[in-house]
């Protein structure tokens, strides 16, 4: 009985490889794997506004360096903006000439990014191990409900994680072969990973590499020399020096003391904007963000362990923990720092899922466990809406997500084919995905202040009281000059259809004049503040 059970299993699984293989090796796969993955990350991204911060700081200095017609000194409200290098401004500025300032221009490069990222995951995955972890290792990154997420945004990081995942893979390939265009190439993506997001897209790489030859016993004059490193400084200067040496000079110096001391040092040394935290939630982010495969990972990490041995699965190892490691002693601490660990961790999911022969019975606990997450994700974000003032009346369209336990629970029917069983908990991230940004995160968006105010700021002088939601220099398309309480009466003699944009909290300690009072409020979607429009007071 045991042996023809045995049998059974080896037959199933020899069947799932050929109907995988049959497919990954298809020669058209790739550029159906890049349409499909662009597709998911470019879809809805019109369909809600740019709000989020970051988002709206970073497409609207985009628009004001095409505006000035400058390169080297990005700016906000005309200020100058030292939080990010500009590689993403200059795609976003291409992207506005083609469709016009909008949210979806500002998105488009990063969904193509996004795109390209799980393609050189498959592409060199394939070579390296075979087509069935790479198909696997693919299907894990697009199921990531937080990876789809940041390729729907108009921030850096779509950019700094693909040069990041590029340096490194060519990286292992230029150890692995002799071909000289590997290590040309990678440091071609380092240097262009440093105009992306700045010196993290060398020295995180450097370690990384490091720690590969070093527990490979590979560490050697033959071996480094091989990876050209004189050239390699020469071709990450060249790429990356000039901008930054042409902006110095132009800022004189202003922006790189910013970027490199405030953005960069402080940041790791120090929590800033609050964003700080014990060092387990940088592994609590890894978790959500890879989820719903992400229930696997105490099997998963076992599994790479125990293959080691395999130089990619050990280099992919090495990549992902440093990744997270690195950032769990950073004092400042968000989810998207840790994403660029996403393909090498994928990689080691991917490996696992495509070896694994065994029966459902063994992966039970983590089912029962990805379950109740999945039906606690639709209860959770009901509640959690109700109690935020500004997203309560819209907590029916939390239900959506019911969407999830649904999937999963297809999934069980098919606990005997695992091939279409790991299938099904793919599908249910990308789907959930989908419903969040072409559901319910627009009904939400519709409840923004910034949406609902705008209305009020046509055709009038508009200025700020100390703090506003960056959003509104996005769809005003022009300077919003601060202006003091000192000043409050005469701005409204002088310009009796002007407003103020404030927070209520700047607002709380001081009387307005007479002549003016708050005709709008609304708390700001995922955020503390309170937006208020001051405006004159009718009679």
């Amino acid at each position: 009985m045991i042996f023809v059970a045995r049998t059974y299993l080896s037959g199933l699984k020899k069947q799932q490889t050929t109907m995988l293989k049959r497919l990954a090796d298809q020669k058209n796969f790739p550029f159906l794997l890049f349409f499909f993955s662009f597709v998911l990350y470019i879809s809805f991204s019109g369909y809600t506004s740019i709000y989020i911060l970051d988002e709206a700081k970073n497409a609207t200095c985009a628009r004001e360096m095409s505006d000035n017609g400058d390169l080297y000194s990005p700016t906000f409200n005309n200020v100058l903006r030292t939080d990010k290098p500009p590689l993403h401004y200059f795609f976003m500025m291409m992207a506005y000439r083609v469709f016009g300032v909008n949210p979806f221009a500002a998105r488009f490069f990063s969904a193509v990014f996004g795109a390209l990222t799980i393609l050189i995951s498959f592409l060199f995955t394939k070579q390296i191990l075979n087509s069935r972890s790479a198909f696997y290792t693919v299907v894990v990154l697009l199921s990531s409900i937080h990876l789809s997420i940041q390729f729907h945004l108009a921030v850096p990081d779509p950019y700094l994680i693909f040069f990041f995942t590029a340096s490194l893979f060519l990286f292992y390939q230029s150890v692995a072969s002799n071909k000289a265009l590997y290590p040309i190439l990678m440091y071609v993506a380092m240097g262009f990973g440093t105009l992306s997001k700045g010196p993290v897209a060398i020295l995180l790489p450097g370690l990384i590499f490091l720690l590969f030859l070093v527990f490979t016993r590979n560490f050697k004059w033959k071996t480094i020399w091989r990876l050209k490193p004189l050239l390699g400084i020469f071709i990450v200067l060249a790429v990356a020096s000039p901008w930054y040496l042409l902006n110095g000079i132009q800022t004189e110096w202003e922006w790189t003391r910013g970027f490199f001391l405030k953005h960069n040092v402080n940041r790791f040394s120090g929590a800033m904007e609050g964003h700080g935290g014990i060092f387990l939630l940088t592994f609590l982010f890894v978790f959500l963000g890879l989820f719903p495969f992400s229930v696997y990972f105490p099997q998963v990490l076992r599994n790479a362990f125990k293959n080691k041995n395999n130089h990619f699965i050990l280099f992919c190892l090495i990549a992902g923990l440093t990744v997270v490691g690195f950032f769990s002693v950073s004092q400042t601490k968000l989810p998207n720092y840790t994403v660029p660990a996403y393909p090498f961790l994928a990689v080691l999911f991917g490996y696992y899922l495509s070896n694994f022969g065994q029966s459902f019975r063994h992966l039970r606990m983590n089912y029962i466990v990805l379950l109740i997450i999945g039906i606690l994700v639709p209860i959770g974000s009901f509640i959690t809406m109700g109690f935020d003032s500004s997203l309560a009346s819209q907590n029916s369209y939390a239900l959506f997500f019911v969407v999830l336990p649904i999937m999963l629970l297809l999934a069980f029917l098919y606990r005997q084919k695992l091939e279409k069983h790991f299938l099904f908990i793919g599908l249910s991230g990308i789907i959930t995905a989908l419903v969040f940004f072409g559901i319910v995160f627009p009904k939400l968006d519709k409840q923004n202040p910034v949406q609902q105010s705008l209305h009020l700021l046509e055709n009038s002088k508009t200025v700020f009281f100390k703090k506003y939601n960056p959003s509104f220099s996005f769809y005003l398309k022009k300077e919003i000059p601060q202006i003091y309480v000192s000043d409050f009466e005469q701005f409204f003699k002088d310009h009796p259809n002007g407003t103020i944009i404030s927070t209520k909290k700047k607002l709380k300690d001081i009387e307005l004049p007479t002549n003016c009072e708050i005709i709008f409020e609304g708390k700001d979607l995922f955020e503390s503040p309170t937006t208020v429009i001051v405006g004159k007071k009718n009679n």
